[in-house]
């Protein structure tokens, strides 16, 4: 009896996390280069069935539910959208820009750039784009930025290039905030990209299907209800087995 209660209340706590990642992902499904958060989950307490409790041997194993064992990154490419804005830029294939924040290098996909005060290429939040030398970028004239991220004067000299860095597995990625990221153990440390092309006045759109997502969600609501309903009945029946043992005399 009270293992049906723990199963439903760790289903309902398991379909809040489902609600919390798809409804940020739905929020988030027009920010630039923006990646859906998945879900992954384990069994919690599985444990072996014994016979006997002298025996060894086990005769099967008894999992008590499912519970959430990480939040990892959907790192897949999104579609790009045409802008004609000289400052906006996508990758096409692999790679994250690299942006300088008070606390350390960040990367994104978002590549919506503009200039400030001084001149210097920065992001929508102010962080400076580095070249490929950690660099900031700091433009004092017209430019042209090709496919393979060198940035070129009005003749064609070559001026930086743009930082653009990949990793052994970007899935692994912490995200801060909606569209920066940060090295982990487990994505490994940013090389230098090679498998890309920019694209000069473009944006890379979401990787949010709205639709799929909004299943996810529909799925979710209904599956806490069930586990709901299943809670109550569980509750119900222990309560009324408590009063008829404590009745008996």
């Amino acid at each position: 009896m009270l293992r049906g209660i723990y199963t439903a209340a760790m289903g309902m706590l398991l379909d809040m996390s489902k609600l919390d990642v798809t409804a940020n992902n739905l929020a988030n499904v027009e920010t630039v280069a923006y990646k859906r958060d998945k879900l992954a989950f384990r069994a919690y307490q599985d444990r072996a069935i014994y016979a006997l409790p002298d025996r060894r041997q086990p005769i099967g194993n008894l999992t008590y539910s499912a519970v959430l064992d990480d939040v990892f990154l959907d790192s897949s490419m999104g579609t790009f959208m045409k802008t004609d804005n000289p400052m906006d830029f996508a990758i096409d294939g692999e790679g994250f820009f690299s942006l300088l924040g008070e606390d350390g290098v960040y990367y994104s996909r978002a590549g919506n750039f503009k200039l400030n005060e001084e001149g210097y290429l920065v992001n929508t939040d102010g962080l400076m784009v580095l070249d490929e030398n950690n660099q900031p970028i700091r433009f004092e004239s017209s430019y042209v930025v090709d496919a393979d991220g060198y940035i070129r004067d009005p003749v064609g000299n070559v001026i930086t290039r743009l930082g653009i860095y990949n990793f052994d597995d970007p899935g692994e990625l912490r995200k801060i905030g909606y569209t920066l990221f940060q090295p982990t153990e487990e994505s490994g440390q940013p090389v230098v990209a090679d498998e890309f092309r920019i694209l000069s006045g473009y944006v890379e759109l979401s990787n949010v299907n709205a639709i799929d997502e909004m299943v996810n969600l529909i799925e979710a609501q209904r599956h806490f209800e069930i586990s709901q309903k299943a809670l109550t009945v569980s509750d119900e029946t222990l309560a009324k087995l408590i009063s008829q043992v404590g009745s008996l005399k």
